[in-house]
């Protein structure tokens, strides 16, 4: 099949990167032909297509909101990526007129690239599959959080709640300008135009059908780790590992707090740990390093930085537990996946898709979101517990192998590809008929 990939950053800036990066790879590797369609950032790996890609709202260095430069032409392109780009209808044509796509493959697009990759996929006859990322076909913040707890007050479709509340970019201004554009979009019916949304976990499927979208719309493909890159660890374990975008919605404050309740306790030595990833905004790393100094644990915290696969895969080979302490519904994220499928224990918060997937004491452990004590005592329940702890490792690379292997993922993935491929050639054929 010949399959063209979207997404907004053609760089890794957050899980649904990963995970297009990842899809690409073994889409490859199985003998379908690929083509990417993004924004022309600075930051971009290298492609083939990158002459087809968009202009960015703002400069090319200029990746996230807060970057954009303050005038007239940025305001104005950024208001209208929230509805509508001719633009980027314009260079998506051009690439589909050239690539000619079997099917196309959207992960994040919404208020970068507009609705507008839908129409033109939609005007040129190539079937549309959508991998739902995170919340924001739901909630205005992506997150349906609101002042550190989960909020779901837009869930039935409301719009008001983000505009009281100022859920985008803490502005009222802003909230009212993407309710509008949502608005926009539903009354025009641009998301009647894709064929499938693809859900990673359970619990992201009833969210979506809860928020209004229609279950046979809806194919739940849980996200891989590949086998081949994060094999099971080995050797000494002596540190907890953090791997992912480091973002108020992480808890990494819950983290931080938890390691200084161990060190006071000083029943057991306290773990290192070590937090890979980069910030979207350097201001809270900043705010990260203060909390560390504050707690007395620049000794045992160590920032990694912004890492690729193999480098999660090394740290995991040496990590005695992984600890995603999130605050938000995360999508089961990718880390979770390499650290069950390196055989590392995981630790994480009761939240969404994680709740789902962890059978607390079996294959991880839960903890209540935000609770640095209950973290505390998870850690050195693991630490103290060798059973416990060798239980965990042997049960996680089972659950990898039996639910979220590259292969099982891949098989889903095209016979979906290959169903609306078919649809569309039946529709095609009844009317002509």
């Amino acid at each position: 099949m010949r399959l063209l990939l979207i997404n907004h950053r053609y760089f890794v800036a957050s899980g649904a990167e990963r995970y297009l990066f990842n899809i690409e790879r073994i889409l490859q590797r199985a003998g379908h032909e690929t083509a990417v369609f993004s924004i022309d950032y600075d930051e971009n790996e290298a492609s083939p297509w990158s002459d087809y890609f968009a202009s960015p709202i703002g400069g090319p260095e200029e990746v996230y909101f807060d970057e954009h430069r303050r005038d007239p032409r940025t305001y104005a392109k950024t208001v209208g990526r929230l509805f509508y780009s001719r633009e980027v209808e314009r260079d998506l044509a051009r690439l589909i007129e050239d690539f000619r796509p079997d099917a196309a493959y959207l992960m994040l697009f919404l208020r970068k690239l507009s609705p507008s990759v839908l129409v033109a996929l939609h005007n040129a006859g190539v079937p549309i599959v959508v991998r739902v990322s995170d919340y924001g076909f739901l909630c205005a913040e992506h997150h349906f959080l609101r002042n550190g707890k989960t909020c779901t007050q837009c869930l039935e479709g409301r719009l008001l709640p983000s505009v009281i509340h100022g859920c985008v970019h803490d502005s009222h201004v802003i909230s009212l300008l993407d309710a509008v554009a949502t608005w926009h979009h539903r009354r025009r019916g641009y998301f009647d135009l894709v064929d499938r949304f693809v859900t990673t976990n359970p619990f992201l499927t009833d969210m979506m059908i809860k928020g209004g979208f229609a279950p046979e719309k809806l194919s739940c493909i849980p996200t891989f780790a590949d086998e081949a890159i994060f094999a099971a660890a080995g050797g000494s374990s002596d540190y907890l590992l953090y791997a992912g975008r480091l973002d108020p919605s992480k808890g990494l404050e819950t983290l931080i707090a938890a390691l200084a309740l161990l060190k006071r306790r000083s029943n057991i030595p306290v773990p290192s740990l070590r937090i890979a990833g980069g910030p979207q905004y350097e201001e809270y790393q900043r705010t990260l390093v203060r909390h560390v100094e504050k707690a007395g644990l620049s000794d045992e915290i160590r920032f990694e930085g912004a890492v690729g696969p193999d480098d999660v895969a090394e740290l995991l080979g040496g990590a005695v537990a992984s600890v995603i302490p999130s605050l938000w519904f995360e999508n089961l994220p990718n880390f979770y996946l390499e650290s069950i499928c390196a055989g590392v224990p995981v630790i994480a918060s009761d939240l969404g898709s994680l709740a789902a997937a962890i059978e607390d004491g079996h294959d991880g452990l839960l903890f209540p979101a935000g609770d640095a004590a209950a973290l505390a005592d998870c850690i050195e329940r693991l630490l103290s517990e060798p059973q416990l702890n060798e239980r965990l490792r042997q049960n996680g690379p089972l659950k990898a192998r039996e639910n979220y292997s590259a292969e099982r993922h891949l098989e889903l993935l095209t016979n979906l590809f290959e169903e609306v491929i078919a649809a569309h050639e039946g529709a095609a054929t009844v009317k002509a008929d």
